[in-house]
């Protein structure tokens, strides 16, 4: 029997139907369970609040109006008094009425005490050992005794008493028995009601409790169930059909399947025979034409079927091609000579664009031994700044980045410059700034940087001829120069662009430049700022071009940037200062590997000693 999508997809709601039909009986089961438990315990708490609980608290009022009425009567009997003496009224009040209506309210009570036990029949005798109890109070006490002192003064009084205490006080006595026999009866159903009902609510919350985790589970269970089924769905059509899918995009990019799919017995298992079928017509296809793109004219290929366009056009174009290819070798053997002539002519140009290039590689080369000639010594930088690093390392042969330092009277300067550009543009500018400086610093006598930096630009627009020429070139500088005076411990730098870096214990402090370059503006518009910093022992002082910062490299082929040369700087901050320029120089080459140098590359380190 086939297995269609269609009762694939039936199956999989019906099994959810039924997981939801499940959750609802489960539910609606609990809930039938739960309501009965709350009806009784509602029932019984009822019959504690409304039966059990009043009854004790009648009963109780009943007993101690009894026990007063007692009391009265004895002091009506022992103390002689008027009519209208208190406890004769008290015992009046109470016999006649208050005794009365606790009886008809424990009546009302009674009616819905439980048949099962005594209670009744023992409320009955005490109902009517106060009728007689009453009987003896009305024909001993309040009918002899009602005539003021008189009563008193007879010779029967003290048979009264005597009478009283023979006959009245066991009455009494026995009825209290009674009264405390049937309170501590009701007192006992009483807590059984309540403990009843305690049990009973606590029973309706086990079985919501229940209820709860029973749609919890089934809950859990019809997510699991939701799951099962997405999975089968997944697996049994959705599956097959993203197969299908990507075959047909591969194939839509001329890439053919590595294997056949599998086909399933319903209609994708169809659609995947006859995509089994296309592909292997296809791959058979290709084999061919391969073939006799090969000049392979002999190999055997047969049409899919009679109405195999693309079979038949092939075939005829295996025909063509073969007629071509015989035209073509003929034509190959008459070009052969003529190429051979011109692969002579093609050699002696080569011969001379690589004479060529070397004379322009010859002059670069030479151009790089000007430039280094501008470069101080490493002798003069160790006599300046015994306690310093150059890492220099220009993208080309020659570079427009270049380090310069001097000394005048008790200040040793030293700049990191980046010209516009690389390579030889970036060279000539280098050449301009290095005299810029030298003439600023030597000729001019100037000690403060910012000074030393307008300086610059002038000479560099002059240089340049840009003062008022609106199509002069833009070429300029970025640069950061510092002067030190050791014997006051003083630091004064000035920047165009580019800032200075202070390493002080395990903190970077960061000076910014003027956010203008050199030769960016006429002479004497803008003025270069110097800023003045004390400085302390151990302090090392870093200034840079952009280009170990702009360097492309790591996983993601992204910029270096400033935050990690910061952390680079301060991890080697304990290094001896060679050490120091050797780590900085592994960093950026691992950080580079495979990719493009894309800018020179300068940094000046000087540790304050």
């Amino acid at each position: 029997m086939r297995f269609t999508v269609g009762k694939k997809i039936g199956l999989g709601f019906g099994i959810v139907l039924v997981l939801l039909l499940t959750v609802f009986v489960i539910t609606l089961y609990v809930l039938k369970n739960a309501e009965s438990t709350l009806k009784k315990s509602i029932d019984t708490n009822d019959q504690f609040l409304k039966v059990g609980q009043p009854s004790v608290f009648q009963l109780n009022n009943l007993k101690k109006d009894l026990t007063n009425t007692h009391m009265f009567i004895q002091q009506w009997l022992e103390v002689e008094a008027t009519n209208d003496a208190s406890q004769k009224q008290k015992a009046n009040e109470l016999m006649d009425s208050i005794v009365p209506a606790d009886t008809i309210k424990i009546n009302e009570l009674s009616i819905r005490w439980s048949e099962l036990n005594n209670n009744l029949i023992l409320y009955s005798e005490i109902k009517k050992d106060i009728s007689r109890l009453f009987g003896d109070y009305n024909d001993n006490v309040r009918t002899q005794l009602n005539d003021g002192f008189k009563s008193y003064k007879n010779w029967d009084y003290f048979m009264l008493k005597t009478l009283f205490e023979m006959e009245t006080e066991p009455k009494y006595n026995s009825l209290m028995v009674k009264m405390d026999t049937l309170i501590s009866n009701k007192n006992f159903e009483a807590n059984q009601q309540q403990l009843q009902s305690n049990t009973a609510f606590k029973g309706t919350n086990n079985n919501f409790k229940r209820l709860s985790v029973g749609v919890l589970i089934a809950g859990i269970a019809l997510v699991l169930g939701t799951i099962i089924i997405a999975l089968f769905t997944t697996l049994s059509i959705t599956r097959p059909v993203q197969q299908l899918k990507k075959i047909l995009v591969d194939l839509g990019r001329g890439v053919f399947p590595k294997k056949q799919i599998n086909p399933s017995n319903d209609e994708i298992g169809e659609m995947s025979v006859a995509m089994n079928s296309l592909v292997e017509g296809l791959q058979k296809t290709t084999s061919f034409a391969h073939e006799v793109g090969q000049s392979n004219f002999n190999f055997p290929y047969k049409p899919l079927s009679d109405d195999d366009d693309l079979g038949h056009a092939l075939l005829k174009m295996k025909d063509e091609l073969a007629e071509t290819e015989r035209i073509l070798e003929q034509k190959v053997k008459e070009r052969t000579q003529e190429v051979v002539k011109q692969k002579d002519e093609i050699d002696n140009q080569k011969s001379k664009l690589e004479e060529l290039y070397k004379d322009v590689t010859d002059s670069i080369r030479y151009a790089k031994r000007l430039q280094d000639s501008i470069l101080p010594p490493k002798r003069y930088i160790e006599s300046l700044f015994p306690s310093s690093f150059v890492l220099f390392k220009p993208k080309d042969i020659v570079s427009g980045d270049f380090y310069w330092m001097n000394k005048i009277g008790s200040k040793h300067i030293f700049a990191a410059v980046d010209c516009t550009g690389h390579g030889v543009p970036g060279a000539f500018m280098s050449l301009v700034g290095a005299n810029g400086l030298n003439a600023a610093v030597k000729e001019h006598r100037l000690q403060n940087p910012g000074k030393i930096l307008d300086d610059l630009n002038n000479y560099a627009s002059e240089s340049l001829y840009k003062q008022g020429d609106e199509n002069a070139i833009r070429d300029g500088m970025d640069i950061a120069i510092c002067s030190i005076d050791y014997k006051k411990m003083l630091l004064e730098y000035a920047g165009a662009y580019n800032p200075l870096y202070i390493v002080r214990d395990n903190e970077i402090v960061i000076t910014k430049g003027d956010k203008f370059a050199i030769g960016s503006f006429n002479p004497y518009t803008k003025s270069f700022a110097t800023h003045k910093i004390p400085l302390l022992a151990g302090d090392i002082v870093y200034i840079f071009s952009d280009g170990y910062a702009d360097q492309f490299g790591g996983l993601k082929g992204k910029k270096y940037m400033y935050k990690q040369f910061r952390e680079t700087l301060l991890s080697i901050k304990d290094l001896p200062m060679e050490d120091q320029r050797l780590a900085l120089d592994s960093k950026i080459e691992t950080w580079k590997g495979s990719y493009e140098q894309v800018d020179d590359i300068l940094i000046i380190g000087v540790q304050i000693n």
